[in-house]
């Protein structure tokens, strides 16, 4: 399972639109774009066959969302179906596992795409019996902008998907 938050956004959206139409800042293109290219490569840890690249990709409607997934999509081989939901967008922890359970049980590996708090949350939360480095990094410096942790899950099904069932495989934070 990967937990992806997107990459450096604008403080300002364009024109009219509210934070949900917030573009990616140029650093954050920059950033989602190195991400891809880092995955596409298998470089630096992303060795492919240890990671279970997803199956499907859960991603907030929020337009920096989309924009951070477009550019690191890339860097899987054949790329997998998206769903869009709004609820992705400003969910909680809990919100974020409730949409993940609500996954199909034939799915293997699932990404979501989401913003902070909630995916720290969610990171944080689902290692709450990992007592290692990638856990305390979290709960310490944060989840920022454009990282992405590789979790394993125990649960055989997503709906079954609870606190404390994962282990860290990766947890990996710009500059790629």
């Amino acid at each position: 399972m990967w937990v992806l938050r997107h990459a450096k956004a604008r403080v300002e959206p364009r024109g009219r639109g509210g934070d949900h139409e917030r573009e990616l800042a140029r650093r954050g293109e920059a950033d989602a774009a190195a991400l891809g290219e880092r995955v596409r490569s298998g470089a630096d840890g992303f060795e492919m066959a240890e990671l279970d690249l997803p199956e499907l990709v859960l991603c907030s409607t929020a337009t920096r969302t989309v924009q951070t997934l477009d550019r690191v999509i890339g860097g899987f081989t054949g790329a997998p179906p998206v769903e869009y939901r709004r609820s992705i967008y400003a969910a909680s922890a809990e919100g974020l596992l409730n949409e993940l359970r609500s996954a199909s049980d034939d799915v293997g590996s699932i990404m979501i795409v989401g913003h902070n708090p909630g995916s720290a949350e969610l990171v944080v939360g689902l290692l709450a019996r990992e007592d290692g480095p990638g856990r305390r990094r979290v709960e310490t410096k944060g989840f920022p902008t454009c990282a992405v942790g590789v979790l394993r899950v125990s649960a055989d099904r997503w709906s079954s998907l609870d606190w404390g069932c994962a282990t860290l495989l990766g947890l990996f934070v710009p500059p790629f």
